[in-house]
């Protein structure tokens, strides 16, 4: 696992190790807080798509690859915190400008796989951002998307709820963030959640860090 202070202080790829100053690009030389090399970076597959989802605007931001697999799984599944800095921070800046005023949500995860880990993963993900946010949802049983079929995914709007002593304020824009859309059953399920309470569809806005193929199976 990493040690998150040294390893920014000593100059490092957070995903690869190697030295930011090995082959130094133009961009590392513009942009000093740059966290991965360049080789590292150009194996993220940008998209930077948009699409409505239940009349909700969403964007995706990389194509699911077996690169962003891997990191994923490193991130999530090898609890390696550092590497929460990496999935937004070429969109960074034109989030917190575009969203400022928005209220950051996320899908709840596992409890368990939280307490395991030690951190929630989105959670992690969206303190770059600096924007207020909140859990808002709860999931009634512990199951984990990814270990579902396909056609069984849909089955998570029996699952998430709103959790008891939340009040949705209907003046407020939402921002949903997660990190993989399959199905897309749990993002319709929070924004139909989010419509139920009375926010409109123009109030609400989603961003996917990464998106798979239709139909594929993780």
């Amino acid at each position: 696992m990493h040690k998150e202070i040294k390893t920014k202080k000593q100059g490092y790829c957070l995903i690869c190790y190697k030295s930011l100053f090995e082959n130094i690009s133009l961009h590392t030389l513009l942009f000093p807080n740059v966290l991965i090399c360049e080789e590292c970076k150009n194996k993220f597959k940008k998209i930077n798509h948009i699409d409505y989802i239940n009349g909700v605007k969403v964007t995706f931001l990389y194509e699911y690859n077996q690169f962003m697999k891997d990191l994923i799984y490193q991130y999530k599944g090898c609890y390696d915190i550092v590497l929460k800095d990496v999935f937004l921070h070429e969109f960074k800046n034109k989030i917190k400008r575009k969203y400022k005023n928005h209220f950051v949500i996320f899908p709840p995860s596992n409890r368990s796989e939280d307490i395991k880990r030690g951190f929630n993963h989105i959670e992690k993900i969206i303190e770059c951002l600096k924007l207020k946010s909140d859990y808002l949802f709860i999931k009634e049983k512990e199951v984990k998307q990814s270990s579902q079929l396909y056609k069984n995914r849909k089955e998570i709007e029996k699952i998430i709820k709103l959790k008891n002593n939340k009040i949705i304020d209907t003046n407020k824009s939402y921002l949903i963030i997660d990190d993989i859309y399959t199905s897309g059953a749990t993002l319709k399920t929070l924004i139909n959640i989010l419509l139920s309470k009375g926010v409109k569809k123009e109030q609400i806005s989603a961003i996917i860090i990464a998106k798979t193929a239709d139909f594929v199976e993780l």
